[in-house]
């Protein structure tokens, strides 16, 4: 079992009883009455949110954490990122969230005809003058930066 696997499914019940109080909590400070099954309240949130009335009530009752496509149409409801329910409901670790949303940068380099399309220049004439000049550019610039490398060695 990967290490971060083992992060989330450490605790086990303890994890499904602790989403369940915090999913309580968060149910009672929106102002769902939750006090027993009755009230209304959990009826009300599952309507809301598009979820079934036992997916609530099994929440609530610590029996299960729903799944990730539950969660994700659970979150906004809940005033909360899909990120943070993720992490809250041990499916994903706060380490694979800020991975995901931030993935290190790519280094590619643009030929110089990609960058032309990227700034909106299509007309060949235009594209065939921006690709000379940049690669005169880059033939300038790397002949002013040898003399320097040669200076430092």
């Amino acid at each position: 079992m990967r290490r971060n696997e083992q992060a989330r499914t450490n605790g086990g019940e303890d994890h499904v009883a602790a989403f369940a109080a915090w999913f309580e909590q968060r149910l009672t400070d929106l102002g769902y009455d939750i006090s027993s099954a009755r009230s209304g309240g959990r009826g009300k949130f599952a309507n809301d949110a598009g979820v079934s009335h036992s997916t609530i009530s099994r929440i609530l009752n610590g029996q299960k954490i729903p799944t990730p496509d539950v969660l994700a149409t659970m979150a906004p409801h809940l005033g909360v990122s899909l990120g943070d329910l993720l992490v809250l409901a041990g499916k994903a670790t706060k380490e694979e969230i800020e991975r995901a949303a931030a993935p290190p940068p790519v280094a590619r380099r643009l030929t110089p005809e990609q960058a032309a399309a990227q700034l909106g220049i299509h007309d060949a004439d235009l594209v065939a003058l921006f690709t000379t000049m940049t690669k005169h550019m880059q033939t300038q610039q790397a002949d002013r930066q040898q003399p320097a490398e040669a200076g430092r060695n």
